[in-house]
């Protein structure tokens, strides 16, 4: 039982290492103030197209730091 609970808690604390950094700074890859499809899908890999553009409201193709946050909260990230 005791290893069996260890083995649990190193499973749990090892998937929270490999969590990956979904902030708009780490997505932004170039720096650039926007993100595109490519950028958001690096750190969302589950991220569709459907859903990008339904986040990018000013429909420029690219996510705003806004529009960004919003595809987080609406994705449970």
């Amino acid at each position: 039982m005791k290893r069996t609970l260890i083995a649990l808690a190193a499973l749990t604390f090892a998937g929270s290492a490999f969590a990956q950094d979904t902030s708009f700074a780490t997505a932004d890859a170039d720096q650039s103030g926007d993100l595109t499809f490519t950028e958001v899908t690096a750190v969302m890999p589950n991220v569709t197209e459907e859903a990008f553009t339904a986040a990018d409201t000013d429909g420029n193709g690219t996510l705003s730091e806004a529009e960004y946050t919003t595809l987080l909260e609406s994705s449970g990230g």
